[in-house]
């Protein structure tokens, strides 16, 4: 028994008729017997009507006979669980991968790395918070395990992982050019470096960090993506190696790895050396990179930088190419109003300085702790080294009647080497050896490089890739490697929105689907039932823009 409400247009105006009807068979097809005619009201008081001859309406209606058992966030995991479906992850898994381990099956592993992902993508935390937290989550109705989680199952599904990465690879590969249409010609890497708080782990060395916590050890990690985010390679290295040495490597694993016949690497400065330009074009492939600021002089000294004779290519953008042969270029380009700033920066770093020397000069008799030459001049040493700027000074001691240490300090700017390096400012230098470029090309694919950077931004603050404690290098990389599933994932919900015209981050998109609760409800006739809070237009719109049209609620 329930309410039938029929709507009717007349005159261009919907009218809704309601009555109250039984559902039987006759000859197998279903039809209805009239109960019970409300006629014409209007659409508040139909669904009013449908809730108060629903066989619910009793428990409704006495809220004390209702026990809402818990109201967990539910609309960010449900998104990335339909996006994971769509792609054929986590299944495509189950499929491919090997456990070598014989405390953990391949099926277990994959679950427990699933929920890995969706915890670093949600709520990152340490995987012991992941074990206590599980129950008072909506993660546990996307996972086919049964029970609680185990903290060594998840340490070794870490293992898992890590054996089976280069599979991972492969199907992330796939996804990128095949589902998101990703250029799988042009690639970008570069490498970033990750501290451990624990100390015993045997690839973690110390090195240059890019921390800025020189006083831990680490791990290098190099990060192949394609020009719109999606990453399809992830290396990671002791913690000593350098950029430069990386280089090959990358390139033969992709050549290895992937259907590609010609690779146009794009990299930073920091990868440019003679040797890997050679070692690339030994290599049939492409190649493009920054030159090194200190390069750059020895290419641009007899060439004249000025705006009035480059194209412009954007706002405060100009660009020519130089020194053109016919297998490299060369793209110089100027950016206005960068130049603008590293000039006015560059006269207030030099007028800081010479106020600290003209400070110290002042006050050489007063300072206790100056008594000798050396003294003096350790302190204007100082002073040059505290500021960038200190390249562009001479300093010298000299012999003073007026001073009661029988010497002064002297100071003078290096003229000739402040307008060198003036001729420099706002420039960068592009070479390629993909001779078919326009400058416009070139350079667009060239900033795209910065997506790398982003890229480590995003898995080292949004998805929380420290703390490390992981001692076996195994877990170690299997952390990193789930890091990089999630990554890819944050990207895909980005793409996918900004294909939708959507104009809301992947954080904020998943902040406000999360929330959409999840009411775990028992019924008094000892039934339960699971029921959504309230989605509104907004909510809406975004499932709409991921091609959900409801939002399921998980079965009994």
């Amino acid at each position: 028994m329930f309410v039938k409400v029929t709507p009717r247009k007349k005159n261009g105006k919907t009218y809704y008729y309601a009555e109250l009807v039984e559902s039987y068979r006759e000859n197998g097809k279903p039809k209805h017997k009239r109960l019970l005619y409300f006629g014409s009201v209007d659409l508040d008081t139909a669904k009013r009507l449908k809730i108060a001859f629903s066989k619910d309406f009793d428990s409704f209606i006495n809220i004390d006979k209702v026990d809402f058992a818990s109201a967990v966030s539910y609309g960010s995991y449900y998104l990335i669980d339909k996006l994971c479906s769509k792609l054929n992850l986590f299944n495509h898994f189950d499929s491919t991968f090997n456990s070598s381990n014989n405390h953990i099956t391949v099926n277990t592993a994959i679950e427990y790395i699933k929920a890995i992902v969706f915890q670093r993508i949600i709520q990152p935390d340490s995987k012991l918070a992941l074990v206590d937290n599980y129950s008072d989550t909506s993660l546990k109705h996307f996972l086919n395990i049964k029970g609680e989680l185990d903290i060594q199952t998840l340490y070794r599904s870490l293992e898992v992982l890590e054996e089976n990465f280069h599979l991972v690879e492969k199907q992330l590969y796939q996804l990128a050019t095949n589902h998101f249409q990703q250029n799988k010609k042009e690639l970008f890497y570069d490498i970033t470096s990750s501290y451990f708080e624990g100390s015993k782990c045997i690839i973690a060395k110390f090195g240059y960090s890019r921390d800025k916590r020189n006083d831990k050890k680490q791990v290098v990690i190099g990060l192949v993506i394609t020009a719109d985010g999606f990453p399809i390679k992830c290396n990671i290295y002791p913690g000593n190696t350098v950029d430069s040495t990386t280089v090959i490597e990358v390139i033969k694993n992709l050549k290895e790895s992937y259907p590609i016949q010609e690779v146009v690497f794009v990299g930073d400065r920091g990868m440019l050396t003679a040797k890997n330009i050679k070692d690339i074009e030994d290599l049939e492939q492409k190649y493009v990179m920054a030159i090194p600021r200190a390069w750059s002089k020895k290419y641009l000294k007899n060439i004249i930088i000025d705006k009035e004779k480059m194209d412009k290519l954007g706002d405060n953008l100009y660009a020519k190419f130089i020194l053109a042969t016919d297998d490299q270029k060369f793209l110089l380009c100027l950016n206005t109003n960068k130049r603008k700033d590293d000039r006015q920066y560059r006269q207030n770093c030099l007028d800081a300085t010479k106020k600290e020397l003209d400070k110290l000069i002042s006050n050489l008799s007063k300072n206790t702790r100056i008594k000798t030459r050396d003294d003096a001049m350790r302190k204007a040493g100082a002073i040059s080294k505290h500021n960038y700027t200190g390249k562009y000074f001479k300093i010298q001691t000299v012999d003073s009647k007026a001073n009661s240490l029988g010497f002064t300090v002297e100071y003078e700017l290096k003229t000739k080497k402040i307008k060198e390096d003036k001729k420099l400012d706002g420039t960068f230098l592009i070479r390629t050896n993909e001779t078919e470029y326009s400058k416009k090309k070139l350079l667009n694919i060239y900033k795209n490089l910065s997506k790398v950077e982003n890229a480590f931004k995003i898995i080292k603050n949004d998805l929380d890739i420290r703390p490390m404690y992981h001692r076996k290098k195994s877990r170690v990389k299997g952390h990193i490697y789930a890091c990089v599933i999630s990554y890819f994932i944050v990207n895909a919900i980005e793409y996918m929105a900004k294909e939708a015209n959507l104009n809301i981050s992947s954080r904020n998109i998943l902040r406000k689907l999360s929330k959409i609760k999840l009411l775990e409800i028992n019924l008094p006739d000892g039934d339960k039932k699971y029921s959504l809070t309230t989605v509104d237009k907004k909510l809406n719109k975004i499932l709409k823009a991921f091609k959900i049209k409801k939002m399921e609620v998980p079965k009994v």
